[in-house]
This record gives structure tokens, C-alpha cells and sequence, in this order.
């Protein structure tokens, strides 16, 4: 293989690597989502945040929440 054909090889893949990784940006958009949340999801996380504003919100341990098991 020539020099020549070796450099358009490399270019080629070059273009290649770059419309895969715009291809893999787009996918993640898709599945990881950039969607907006559900309306019942916007009023849930209004209601926790004035909950927790108000100081309503209180963290508990979780072994407390499903009872200790002393194993």
C-alpha cells in the first residue's frame, strides 16, 4: 500500500470515527432522555420541595423504616 492510499485509509476512518461518535451523542440523548418530566412529576417535586422548605421532610434511617434485623 502506498503512502498516498495509506493517508485516504486514515482520513476515511478519521471521518468514520467522527460520524460514529455523533451518531453515539444522538442515541444517548435518546435513551438517557432529555424529555420533560410528567405533569403528576413536576407536582410530585413541587410538593417534596415545599415540604422540605417547610421542614416537613425527615430523614430517616433505613433499618429503622424496615425494622433492624439483628442477624
Amino acid at each position: 500500500m502506498t503512502i498516498s492510499n495509506e493517508k485516504l485509509l486514515h482520513n476515511e476512518i478519521r471521518e468514520l470515527k467522527a460520524i460514529l461518535e455523533r451518531i453515539e451523542a444522538l442515541l444517548e440523548e435518546r435513551l438517557i432522555g432529555i424529555d420533560e418530566p410528567l405533569p403528576d412529576e413536576v407536582e410530585a417535586i413541587e410538593k417534596y420541595e415545599a415540604d422540605k422548605k417547610r421542614g416537613k421532610v425527615e430523614l430517616v434511617s433505613l433499618d429503622d423504616v424496615l425494622g433492624k434485623q439483628d442477624g
